[in-house]
C-alpha cells in the first residue's frame, strides 16, 4: 500500500477530533510507527462512530479477522471502544491526534526507542502546527472561537472564599471522585514525552497522576493503559497535585459539561500540551472556568509567589501588590493555595468560557 493509505487514515483521525492538524510528513511518520498498512486501511472506515455490525458490513471482514483487527487497534490506542449509553452496543471510534493518539502512545510510560521516536515526532508536529497558525494568524485565530472548550477547570477547593458562594458539587474535586466506582490512573503522557526528550518537569516529580473515570477508565484499564485505583488513592493523588502546584483539568464526554467527567489531568505550564500549545502560539486557551482569583491588597506582601506559579501568567505586580487579569484567569486556585500570606481567594463567577488568543510571535 502507498502513502495514500496513510494519508486517508490521517484524514480520518483528524476528522475524529476538534483540532485541525495538517496532513503532513510528520503525521504520516507517526501513523507509520503505530499502524501497519492494513491497519491504516481499516482505520479509514471509521469516518464516524460505528458499532461492530456496521463495521463488519462496511469492511466485509470475517468475524475472527474483524475481532483481531479491532483488538489490535484498541491495544495500540488508535481506536477506542465503549458501550453505547442508549443501546449498550460497543461503539468504536478513531482516536484523533490529540487528545487521543498522542496520549495513548505515551501513557504506558514506556521508554523504548519507538517511544523516543514518537516523542520527537509529536514535538515536531506540535511545532509545525504552531508555524502554520502563526503564518496564518489573522485568518485562523478568529476561527478558534467556534471550537468548544475541551476542558473544565476544577478549582483548589480549600481556597474558595465562602463569603461569595458555596462550592458546587461538580467543582469539588473530592466529591467528583466519589461519584465513580471505576477509576484508573496512568502515567502523565505530557510529562513522559518531555522526559523522553530530556526535558523533565520543573514543577513535580510525580508521573502517575492522570485519572480516568467510568467507561473511559474501563477501556484504558482493559487495554493496559491505566491501573485501577480506589477513590481514596485518587484523592491522595489530587492532594499531592495541589501541593505541587498543578491545575486540575476535567475532560467531559463530547466536551459537554452536562455529561460525566471522563478524566482529570493535573497540569503544569512546562509540560501540559494544552498550556504548551498556547505558549507556542499554536492554539488559544479555551476552557470552562467558574472562579476568578481575587487579591486582598491589605494582606498582599508583594512576594510574587502567585505571579511565579500562575500557569496562565495572569498575575502581575503593580506597586508591590498582585493584580489579576480577569480575562486570563482560569480560576484554578493554584495562586491562592501557594500564597504564603493567604492574600488570594477564589470568587465564584458561575461557569464561563475563558478564551485567550495565542501570542503572536
Amino acid at each position: 500500500m502507498s502513502d495514500q493509505t496513510y494519508r486517508t487514515a490521517a484524514s480520518a483521525v483528524i476528522a475524529a477530533g476538534a483540532i485541525p492538524f495538517p496532513v503532513n510528513d510528520t503525521l504520516l511518520e507517526i501513523l507509520k510507527n503505530i499502524m501497519t498498512p492494513e491497519q491504516a486501511g481499516f482505520v479509514q472506515l471509521l469516518d464516524r462512530p460505528l458499532n461492530r455490525e456496521e463495521i463488519k458490513k462496511k469492511s466485509g471482514m470475517a468475524d475472527a479477522d474483524l475481532d483481531q483487527m479491532l483488538n489490535s487497534l484498541m491495544k495500540s490506542g488508535v481506536i477506542s471502544g465503549t458501550a453505547s449509553r442508549g443501546s449498550g452496543l460497543m461503539v468504536y471510534r478513531a482516536m484523533p491526534p490529540i487528545p487521543g493518539i498522542f496520549e495513548t502512545t505515551m501513557m504506558r510510560g514506556e521508554t523504548g526507542e519507538k517511544q523516543k521516536t514518537l516523542a520527537r515526532l509529536f514535538e515536531n508536529l506540535f511545532e509545525e502546527l504552531a508555524g502554520m497558525v502563526q503564518a496564518n494568524y489573522d485568518a485562523i485565530v478568529p476561527a478558534f472561537k467556534a471550537m468548544p472548550p475541551m476542558t473544565r477547570i476544577v478549582p483548589v477547593e480549600k481556597h474558595i472564599d465562602r463569603a461569595f458562594d458555596t462550592v458546587m458539587p461538580c467543582e469539588d474535586v473530592k466529591k467528583l471522585v466519589d461519584r465513580f466506582d471505576t477509576i484508573g490512573v496512568a502515567t502523565c503522557y505530557c510529562r513522559h514525552q518531555k522526559d523522553l526528550l530530556d526535558r523533565p518537569c520543573k514543577v513535580t516529580d510525580e508521573r502517575k497522576n492522570c485519572l480516568f473515570f467510568g467507561k473511559t477508565a474501563e477501556f484504558f484499564i482493559t487495554y493496559g493503559f491505566a491501573e485501577p485505583i480506589t477513590q481514596d488513592q485518587a484523592k491522595q493523588i489530587l492532594e499531592k497535585a495541589e501541593a505541587d502546584g498543578l491545575v486540575h483539568k476535567a475532560f467531559h464526554e463530547k466536551y459537554d459539561t452536562g455529561r460525566n467527567e471522563m478524566a482529570i489531568c493535573n497540569c503544569c505550564k512546562c509540560c501540559c500540551e494544552t498550556f504548551q500549545s498556547y505558549y507556542r502560539g499554536s492554539s488559544p486557551t479555551i476552557t470552562y472556568a467558574a472562579y476568578v482569583a481575587r487579591v486582598d491588597a491589605d494582606t498582599c506582601t508583594g512576594c510574587e509567589a502567585c505571579a511565579d506559579i500562575c500557569p496562565m501568567e495572569a498575575i502581575e505586580m503593580k506597586d508591590d501588590i498582585a493584580h489579576v487579569s480577569d480575562s486570563r484567569c482560569i480560576g484554578c486556585g493554584v495562586c491562592a493555595y501557594h500564597c504564603p500570606a493567604d492574600a488570594l481567594a477564589l470568587e465564584r463567577t458561575g461557569q464561563r468560557e475563558v478564551f485567550v488568543p495565542p501570542p503572536k510571535h
